[in-house]
């Protein structure tokens, strides 16, 4: 079952966060996830948090939000995290949570959906260019220091 994420999700959702956070490499805090678990359950921002439930248990996450496509002068939605928990892989939840979000797309008036992944991702981008066209884009970034 895909849902929004709940409060009586934190626990399970914080093993699933940092789990994707370790697939990336990317240092975590308890300071980050109160950030984050905070926007998702404020209705005013722009972060949004599906899951996908199994026999009681969130086994993927999904978090994203409504981006407007300037050159086109649309929105869309952006995916910005999605993790399924190792043991639950090859099961299609993560193609069930992007099929969620293309279905709320249209729910929405969005052009689409975009999202990016690593270039080391090859199990992810399989699944991508299966669903999804690869824009060829390159992602850049600047930092402030």
């Amino acid at each position: 079952m895909i849902r929004s994420i709940e409060k009586k999700d934190k626990e399970n959702w914080i093993k699933l966060y940092c789990g994707y956070a370790k697939f990336y490499k990317v240092p975590m805090n308890q300071s980050i996830l109160d950030t984050l678990w905070d926007w998702i359950h404020d209705k005013n921002h722009v972060i949004k948090g599906i899951c996908y439930e199994l026999e009681g248990k969130i086994v993927g996450i999904a978090h994203f939000r409504t981006m407007p496509r300037p050159i086109k002068g649309k929105y869309i939605g952006f995916l910005d995290d999605l993790f399924v928990e190792p043991d639950f892989r090859g099961q299609k939840i993560a193609q069930k949570l992007i099929n969620y979000l293309k279905s709320l797309s249209k729910d929405n008036n969005w052009e689409g959906i975009r999202w990016i992944t690593h270039s080391t991702n090859e199990n992810a981008k399989r699944l991508y260019d299966k669903i999804a066209n690869n824009t060829g884009f390159e992602l850049y970034e600047l930092k402030r220091n």
